[in-house]
């Protein structure tokens, strides 16, 4: 899958390794989660590190969204 960077946003924490879509996270380029605007919530459906799992956080606090894991 080819990322077109130019559509992604950092944001003002973890500046170097997350980006944001319109419609999902990445974390060191990987894409790691969903975003659902509709119904204000992040779905992750896989395991991730520690780091990366706090990117995901990061953006559900800063979206003020729920964060769905489906790997439980």
């Amino acid at each position: 899958m080819k990322i077109d960077l130019t559509t992604l946003s950092k944001m003002n924490k973890y500046k170097e390794n997350l980006l944001v879509s319109e419609e999902a996270i990445f974390s060191y380029l990987t894409k790691v989660a969903i975003i659902d605007h509709f119904n204000e919530q992040i779905h992750v459906k896989k395991w991730y590190s520690v780091t990366t799992s706090k990117h995901i956080n990061y953006i559900g606090r800063e979206y003020d969204y729920d964060v769905i894991n489906y790997y439980k």
